[in-house]
């Protein structure tokens, strides 16, 4: 048996996810192409213009397309994929699925803002999120299915509701193999998932690299984010927190609403002004199925597990201008997670100038993107306005802090032990160490092969590998 693995996109970054699996029959040919992942490139100008680059392959010749969950570096080409000629299966959780709609929903108006500044056309419209949604499926977790003489099924990543690994195993006579896509794996930080699951009987992984590089201090992150949001309080400013639509805000918010009802922290006013957040939020209140078991128990017997006297829902663009104006101290949630769209960026016009106010950063930060250079120390910043196009400079006066004990992602640690516990009781073959920086996929890779002995590599976007599969 023997299979090939394109590395299209996720390879050397941390964006723009997209593999391919292409299975070989006997005789050579191709017996069957399953796509995992269809994802936006995001961060830096080069990136985002390979979203508009043709295809290395034919959309129409993919068997199926399988997602591991809703994050727009996972999902953000699907309906260009759709546009292009794709009618196969596209394959989720349900919950993936029910995210899926608001999120390219968002991305595509985004979208066409890029499209309009860099005098190109968008990449799709609603017509083609419309028809990738008819071609969707969501199965649950640990259900097969099957392809030929390939079966897939999903287990829990942990990441974000909803959020999998994909394993695909291949029967030759008796002997069996396979090979685990992990797309994003979550480190136990949220207080709303469960761990990510460890699937047996693998030669072959392909893990995500986000923090591979590095270990993150995980133990006193609610002390911290209780420590930021009473000395905004304190310094009678605005805290603002960009915050990822999909699991990050809802952590937040669940822990926001608790240590408020604790007594922890002021009773202060808290704003979530990202409209796609609330549909989020709305989809997750839906789908308890996916939380861990307590906070399932707590929202099947009728607790509103976001709900709180002090959160109040920002629909419009008027109500959101209105908030520089809201007497502080108070709490703004908003989109995007990186700075680099979204309601967030006319906050942070205001917020980063004001010396009493904080910026709280939670979470990974594209390489070029705002909130990576306000991460590294940026003193002056330049802030696109959709209403004059142009860009404004922007004196950082405010307080910005760094809290990563939320990210939904493993950190170095985490993932060198995952890829032990997979090799213990899988006898791994290779790792393909993707979806990082390079200098976090190579450390990653250097200590699976130094410390478990593993054979470890870091693809290049564009490369192909033969496995045995």
């Amino acid at each position: 048996m023997q299979s090939k693995l394109f590395f299209y996109g996720g390879a050397g970054s941390v964006t723009g996810s997209n593999f391919m699996l292409e299975v070989q029959n006997p005789d050579a040919s191709v017996g069957a192409r399953f796509l995992i992942d269809c994802g936006l490139f995001q961060g830096e100008h080069a990136l985002q213009k390979n979203n508009w680059d043709q295809w290395s392959f034919d959309p129409t010749t993919i068997t199926a397309l399988i997602n591991t969950h809703a994050h727009i570096d996972h999902i953000g080409r699907i309906p260009k994929l759709v546009k292009d000629g794709y009618r196969g299966p596209i394959i989720s959780t349900k919950a993936t699925r029910a995210l899926a709609e608001p999120m390219l929903l968002d991305a595509l108006e985004l979208n066409e803002r890029d499209a309009k500044r860099h005098n190109v056309a968008p990449l799709y419209t609603k017509d083609d999120i419309a028809q990738a949604l008819k071609q969707w499926e969501g199965i649950e977790y640990h259900e097969p299915k099957t392809f030929g003489d390939v079966i897939f099924e999903f287990y829990n990543a942990g990441h974000i509701l909803g959020s999998a690994l994909a394993k695909f195993t291949r029967k030759d006579g008796g002997q069996a193999r396979s090979i685990v896509f992990s797309g994003d794996l979550g480190g136990g930080n949220s207080p709303l998932l469960p761990l990510a699951e460890v699937p047996e009987g693998a030669q072959y992984l392909l893990i995500e690299s986000v923090y591979g590089d590095r270990k993150r201090d995980d133990t006193n992150r609610r002390e911290a984010l209780e420590n930021s949001i009473e000395d905004a309080v304190a310094r009678g400013g605005t805290l603002l927190i960009p915050a990822f639509s999909t699991e990050r805000t809802q952590d937040l918010l669940f822990e926001i609403k608790s240590l408020m009802q604790e007594k922890r922290i002021p009773s202060i006013p808290v704003y979530l002004d990202s409209p796609l957040a609330e549909q989020i939020t709305a989809a997750f209140e839906k789908h308890p199925e996916y939380f861990k078991d307590e906070i399932k128990e707590r929202a099947l017997n009728g607790e509103h597990i976001f709900a709180f006297p002090e959160l109040h829902f920002v629909s419009s663009v008027e109500e959101s201008a209105k908030l520089h104006t809201t007497p502080n101290p108070k709490i703004i949630l908003a989109g995007s997670g990186m700075s680099n769209g979204g309601r967030v960026i006319d906050h942070e016009k205001h917020v980063l100038q004001d010396a009493k106010s904080t910026l709280l950063i939670v979470g990974y930060q594209a390489a070029g993107s705002l909130g990576r250079k306000l991460v590294e120390g940026a003193k002056q910043v330049e802030i696109y306005d959709i209403h004059s196009h142009t860009a404004q400079k922007i004196e950082v006066r405010a307080h910005v802090q760094v809290l990563y004990g939320y990210s939904a992602h493993m950190d170095g640690e985490q993932l060198l032990e995952y890829v032990n516990k997979m090799s213990d009781t899988n006898k791994l073959e290779e790792v393909f160490v993707v979806m990082g920086e390079i200098a976090s996929s190579s450390f990653l890779a250097q200590r699976i092969r130094d410390y478990l002995g593993v054979k470890a590599t870091t693809p290049e976007v564009g490369e192909s590998v033969t496995i045995a599969f």
